[in-house]
C-alpha cells in the first residue's frame, strides 16, 4: 500500500508599526477666471478693439444684427467656491455703446474654507454708455462671497448697471442659513467718487434679513444704479413705473448724477418678472438676448 507524504507550509507575516499620515492635505484645486474686452469706435461702427481671456472665464460676442454689441461672459467652472476668483475688464471707448451681461446665473456653492471673489471693472469713454446686465447670483447655503464693482466714467458718460442676489431658490425647495455676503460698488466720473456703497450679510442669514428694516423675510434682491448727467431727472419717471410692477418692494433715490434703485421679492421668479419689464421700460431698448432663455 502506497503512502503519501504531506506537506505543509508555515508562513510568518512580518509586521511593522502603522506609518503616521502627514496632517497636511492636498491643496484643493481652485477655478481663476480672467476676460478683458474693449470696445472702440471706428468708421462710425463699434468694434473689437481687445479681447483676453484665460482659465474658466470665456466672453461670447453674438450677432446682435443693428443693435449695440453684447459681451456675454461664462464661468466655465459652473459655479464659485471658497478661494475661486474670477475677474472681469470691460470698456467702452469713447461714443461706443456697448451692453455686459452673464450667460446664466452665477452659483456660490458651500464653502469648505476661504472666500469666493468676483471684480469687476467697467470703464465709459466720452460720449459712451455702457450697460452692465448680469443674471443673478444664486448663494446655497454655506457660501461665501465677495463681490466688487469698479467703475469708470468720462464727463458724459451714462452707465446702468444692475446686481441680483437670490438667497437660495424656494422652487426648489432651498434655504441658506448661514453664510456670508459683501458687495461693493465704486462709480468715479472724471477719477472723482460720485458713488460708494457697501453690503455685508454674514453669520445666520436668516436672522439678518427677517427684519423690517432689512430684507422683511425676501430672498431675492436687486440694486440699479444709473449714472449719467441728467440721471437724477428720471427720478419721478421711475417710481410711476413701480406702480405697474408686482410681486415685488421697490424704492428708488437720487443725488446728483446718480439714480439709485432697490427691488426685493420673496423668491426669484417674481423678481425677474419685474426687472424684465422695468427695465425694457427705462433702457427703452431689448434686453440682452440671453435673458430670455
Amino acid at each position: 500500500m502506497a503512502t503519501g507524504t504531506r506537506i505543509g507550509w508555515r508562513v510568518r507575516v512580518a509586521t511593522s508599526p502603522p506609518v503616521k499620515m502627514s496632517p497636511s492635505p492636498v491643496p484643493i484645486q481652485r477655478a481663476r477666471g480672467r476676460a478683458e474686452i474693449a470696445f472702440r469706435l471706428s468708421d462710425g461702427a463699434a468694434r473689437l478693439k481687445r479681447l483676453y481671456q484665460s482659465g474658466c472665464s470665456k466672453a461670447f460676442l453674438p450677432r446682435t444684427h443693428g443693435r449695440p454689441p453684447e459681451v456675454v461672459l461664462v464661468n466655465t467652472a459652473g459655479g464659485l467656491t471658497g478661494g475661486d476668483r474670477i475677474d472681469h475688464a470691460i470698456a467702452a471707448e469713447a461714443g461706443v455703446r456697448l451692453v455686459g451681461t452673464t450667460q446664466t446665473a452665477e452659483r456660490i456653492y458651500r464653502a469648505l474654507a476661504g472666500t469666493a471673489r468676483v471684480e469687476t471693472r467697467l470703464a465709459a469713454g466720452a460720449g459712451a454708455r455702457l450697460d452692465w446686465l448680469p443674471q443673478e447670483t444664486i448663494l446655497f447655503d454655506g457660501g461665501r462671497l465677495a463681490r466688487r464693482l469698479e467703475v469708470d466714467l468720462a464727463g458724459d458718460a451714462a452707465f446702468t448697471g444692475l446686481e441680483t442676489l437670490v438667497l437660495g431658490r424656494a422652487a426648489m425647495g432651498e434655504t441658506v442659513a448661514s453664510g456670508a455676503v459683501s458687495d461693493r460698488w465704486c462709480i468715479r466720473r472724471d477719477g472723482r467718487l460720485v458713488h460708494l456703497e457697501a453690503l455685508r450679510i454674514a453669520g445666520d442669514i436668516r436672522a439678518a434679513t427677517s427684519g423690517a428694516a432689512t430684507l422683511g423675510g425676501c430672498r431675492a434682491m436687486a440694486t440699479l444704479i444709473h449714472a449719467a448727467p441728467e440721471a437724477g431727472d428720471r427720478l419721478a419717471a421711475a417710481r410711476v413705473t413701480f406702480a405697474g410692477l408686482e410681486g415685488v418692494t421697490a424704492a428708488a433715490s437720487a443725488k446728483p448724477g446718480v439714480l439709485i434703485l432697490r427691488f426685493a421679492a420673496v423668491d426669484l421668479a417674481p423678481l425677474r418678472t419685474a426687472l424684465k419689464r422695468f427695465l425694457l421700460d427705462f433702457r427703452a431698448a431689448p434686453l440682452p438676448r440671453v435673458w430670455s432663455s
